[in-house]
C-alpha cells in the first residue's frame, strides 16, 4: 500500500470509528465518574456497590475481549461492531432505568460484552484489516478522535445532570448509540471477504509460548490498573486535594487535550521508532504523573503537570495498544492476538475502579490509591523495557 492516503472505504471507516470511540468511551467508561456521586445520592446505593457493579463490566469486557478479536479476524468489524453499538445501546437504557443495585450490575455486564466489540480493541482490529502496513498511521489518526472522548464525556454529562438526572443521562448515551453509532457502523465500515476473513484466522499457542507476549501483557496490565484508577477517580482525587468540583472538571478534562497531542508527538516523529522503543518512553512519564497528582493541592500547577503527562503518555499508549501485537507477531490473526494480549488488563481495568473505592473507604482517603497507582506505573516501565528486549528475537511471527 502506499504511503499517500487512499480516498476509498477505509478511510471512511477510521473518519466513523472516531466518532463511534468518543461515544463509546464516552458513554461506557467516563460517564461514571461524573455520575456515581449523584447516583449514590439519589438512589442511596454505596459507593462500593455502584463501582463494584462497574468493575463486574469490565470483567465481563476482559472475558469477552479474546471472543470479540476472534469473531472480527472470521466476520471483520463491520458486523461485529454493529451488532455491539446494538448491545451497548439498550446496556446503556437497561442501566438508565436500573432500580436497584442488582439490575444496576447485570446491566453492567451486558454493558461490558458490548465495550469488548465497540471500543478500541476491535476498532484497531478492523483497522489493521482494512490497511494492511499502513495500519499505524490510520490507528494514530484514530486515536486523535478517541483521546477527546474525557474531554467531550465529562463536561456533556456534568451539564446533562441537572437537568435530566442520573438517569436521563444514560438515556441520552444510549440514544447517541443507537442513532449515531449503530449506522455509522453499518454503513461506513468496510466489508470482509471470506478469503480475506479466513486467511486472518492463526493458531494462538505459539504466540502465547512467546516471553514477550507475556511482558508486553504484563505491562498492559499494570498500565490499564492505573488508568482505570485514574479514569475514574481523577475528578475524586483533585477534590480531595482541595480542588473545587468545577476546577477539578475543568483539569481532568484536558487529559483528553494532552492524549491528543502525545498522538501528535507519534505522528511527527515518534513513529520512526519501533512501538517497543516508543512504550519504553511514554510509560517512564506515568510515574512521574502519577507523583505530580501526589503533589496537587499543595505544589503549585501541580495539578495541571500531572494531567500533561498523564495524559501525552496515555495518548501514545494508546496506539502502542494496537501496534505492539502486529510488530512482534505480525498481522495475520491479529484480532486473537490482541483480544488475548489485553484481556488480562481489562480484568485489571475491572478491578481497579472497585478497589480504589474500598481503599478509600477503608483508609480514609486516596492516599493509600496514589502509592498504589505509581508502583503499578513503575512496573509497567520494566516490563516494557523486558519486552524491547525480547522483541530483538520476538519468536513466531508470521505475515501476511
Amino acid at each position: 500500500m502506499s504511503s499517500s492516503a487512499p480516498a476509498g472505504p477505509p478511510w471512511r471507516a477510521v473518519a466513523a470509528l472516531s466518532v463511534t470511540q468518543i461515544v463509546a468511551w464516552g458513554s461506557q467508561y467516563y460517564a461514571i465518574a461524573v455520575l456515581a456521586p449523584a447516583i449514590a445520592a439519589s438512589e442511596g446505593w454505596s459507593r462500593e456497590a455502584i463501582f463494584g457493579a462497574y468493575s463486574v463490566g469490565l470483567l465481563a469486557q476482559g472475558f469477552a475481549s479474546f471472543p470479540a478479536g476472534a469473531l472480527i479476524d472470521r466476520f471483520g468489524g463491520r458486523l461485529v461492531m454493529s451488532v455491539g453499538s446494538l448491545l451497548s445501546a439498550l446496556a446503556l437504557f437497561a442501566l438508565s432505568v436500573s432500580p436497584n443495585p442488582f439490575v444496576f450490575g447485570l446491566a453492567w455486564i451486558v454493558t461490558g460484552i458490548a465495550m469488548a466489540a465497540t471500543q478500541y480493541e476491535p476498532a484497531f482490529a478492523t483497522i489493521t484489516a482494512s490497511f494492511g502496513a499502513d495500519a499505524r498511521r490510520a490507528i494514530t489518526y484514530l486515536t486523535f478522535a478517541g483521546g477527546l472522548a474525557s474531554t467531550v464525556a465529562w463536561p456533556v454529562t456534568a451539564a446533562l445532570l441537572p437537568h435530566t438526572g442520573w438517569r436521563g443521562a444514560y438515556a441520552f448515551w444510549a440514544a447517541v448509540t443507537l442513532f449515531v453509532c449503530l449506522p455509522l457502523h453499518v454503513f461506513l465500515l468496510p466489508k470482509v471477504s471470506g478469503g480475506v476473513a479466513q486467511k486472518q484466522r492463526r493458531p494462538l499457542g505459539p504466540v502465547l509460548r512467546a516471553p514477550a507476549f507475556w511482558m508486553v501483557a504484563l505491562a498492559l496490565t499494570a498500565g490499564a490498573l492505573l488508568f482505570s484508577v485514574v479514569g475514574v477517580h481523577a475528578i475524586p482525587m483533585l477534590q480531595e486535594a482541595g480542588l473545587s468540583n468545577t476546577e477539578a472538571v475543568a483539569i481532568a478534562s484536558f487529559t483528553g487535550v494532552f492524549q491528543v497531542a502525545g498522538r501528535v508527538l507519534e505522528l511527527a516523529g515518534l513513529s520512526r521508532l519501533r512501538p517497543t522503543r516508543v512504550a519504553i518512553l511514554a510509560s517512564a512519564f506515568q510515574p512521574v504523573a502519577v507523583v505530580a497528582l501526589m503533589a496537587a493541592g499543595t505544589v503549585p500547577g501541580a495539578a495541571w503537570g500531572y494531567v500533561v503527562l498523564y495524559g501525552v503518555s496515555a495518548g501514545i499508549l494508546t496506539i502502542i495498544r494496537g501496534t505492539v501485537p502486529a510488530e512482534l507477531f505480525g498481522r495475520e490473526g491479529y484480532g486473537a492476538v490482541a483480544g488475548a494480549m489485553v484481556a488480562p488488563g481489562i480484568m485489571a481495568r475491572a478491578a481497579g475502579p472497585y478497589a480504589a473505592a474500598w481503599m478509600w473507604e477503608t483508609f480514609g482517603g486516596y492516599a493509600s490509591v496514589k502509592v498504589a497507582i505509581l508502583v503499578a506505573g513503575l512496573l509497567a516501565f520494566a516490563a516494557f523495557l523486558a519486552a524491547a528486549a525480547l522483541a530483538l528475537n520476538p519468536g513466531p511471527k508470521r505475515q501476511d
